[in-house]
C-alpha cells in the first residue's frame, strides 16, 4: 500500500495548499497540502520533513500526527508549525474548510477536509496571508 505523509498548515482560519502542475501525470492540477510518498526505510514524520522542504523551501518548527486515513492510499497528515511562509513554484493559497470543499482535491483528501471543519480555529496570522497566488 501506498503511504502519504501530509502537512497541514493553518493560519487562523484559513489552510496552505498548492496545485499540481497540470502537466504532471499523477493528480494533475489538483490542489493537494504539502507532502509526498514515504519512501521504503523512512517513517511518515521524516518523509514529511524531506518533502516539506522540497516543495515549500521552508524548515518545519514541529509537526504533530492527525490520525492516519485509511483507503487506496493510507494518508498520514500532520498540524505543522513552520519558520516563514512557504515558498514554492506552483500555484498556491490559503483556503477555509468551506472554500476547500469546493477546490478539485484528490479523493483521499475528501474525508481529511471534513475533519479539519471539526477544529477550532488556529491563532491569527501576524500579517493576513495573499489569498491565492496563481
Amino acid at each position: 500500500m501506498t503511504v502519504v505523509a501530509l502537512g497541514l498548515l493553518r493560519r487562523g482560519n484559513r489552510w496552505f495548499l498548492q496545485r499540481r502542475e497540470p502537466a504532471n501525470a499523477v493528480l494533475p492540477g489538483l490542489w493537494e497540502f504539502p507532502g509526498g510518498k514515504v519512501e521504503t526505510g523512512e517513517t511518515p514524520l521524516q518523509a514529511l520533513v524531506r518533502e516539506w522542504r522540497e516543495e515549500t523551501g521552508t524548515e518545519l518548527e514541529a509537526a504533530e500526527p492527525w490520525p492516519a486515513i485509511e483507503g487506496p492510499v493510507r494518508l498520514c497528515p500532520f498540524l505543522v508549525t513552520v519558520a516563514g511562509a512557504p515558498r514554492t513554484a506552483l500555484a498556491w493559497g490559503w483556503f477555509t474548510v468551506e472554500e476547500l470543499r469546493c477546490l478539485a482535491v484528490p479523493p483521499a483528501n475528501h474525508p481529511l477536509i471534513l475533519s479539519l471543519a471539526g477544529l477550532p480555529q488556529g491563532p491569527e496570522p501576524r500579517t493576513p496571508p495573499a489569498h491565492l497566488i496563481v
